[in-house]
């Protein structure tokens, strides 16, 4: 297993480094990522641990990543490269720099969040924390302005901006009814 090589500090605001001592084998780590995204993607995916450890070389420029082990949900991701930018300048505090659209996917649905605060670690309120949330797409646009006029509801039955007054906005897709 060697070091993946995107410098990321990545999850240290995610994960606790306690927690990413985590007890899965290898094979339960590829198990659980590669639950996140469609055959067709995660069977040729590399597999990281939210460490930034591969676990899997790729052969198909996506990443997939195991549940977090800081949740107790069941939240894998396949994320493509703009999703890994925008995962290191979101744990950085910084500005994402992407500039091609951004494909995650999280078929096993997610864990417990705030639609309006990132960085929010507990409920903020009923109309903003998202729970619940079954399988979905998560996408990056270069350039915001395109978001403008997507509801920022998430109980609105559809497509929704998360994170909306942030430089982290991005479109939720839903694929199962809530």
């Amino acid at each position: 297993m060697r070091r993946f090589g995107l410098h990321i500090s990545l999850m240290a605001a995610l994960v606790p480094v306690a927690a990413c001592a985590q007890d899965m084998s290898p094979e339960e780590i590829i198990r659980s990522a590669v639950s996140a995204g469609p055959a067709s993607i995660s069977d040729g995916a590399a597999v990281l641990d939210w460490s930034m450890n591969e676990i899997r070389a790729g052969t198909n420029g996506w990443t997939c990543l195991p549940d977090r082990p800081d949740t107790d949900g069941n939240d894998p991701w396949c994320v493509n490269e703009p999703w890994l930018n925008f995962l290191n300048a979101y744990v950085n505090q910084t500005q994402p720099t992407y500039s091609e659209i951004g494909i995650a996917y999280m078929l096993m649905g997610d864990s417990p969040v705030s639609n309006r605060d990132p960085y929010a670690t507990e409920p903020t309120g009923e109309d903003d924390w998202v729970t619940d949330l079954g399988a979905h797409l998560m996408m990056l646009i270069p350039g915001r302005s395109y978001l403008e006029g997507i509801s920022t509801d998430h109980l609105n039955g559809g497509p929704w901006v998360m994170w909306p007054e942030t430089p982290y906005a991005h479109l939720m897709i839903p694929v199962v009814s809530r």
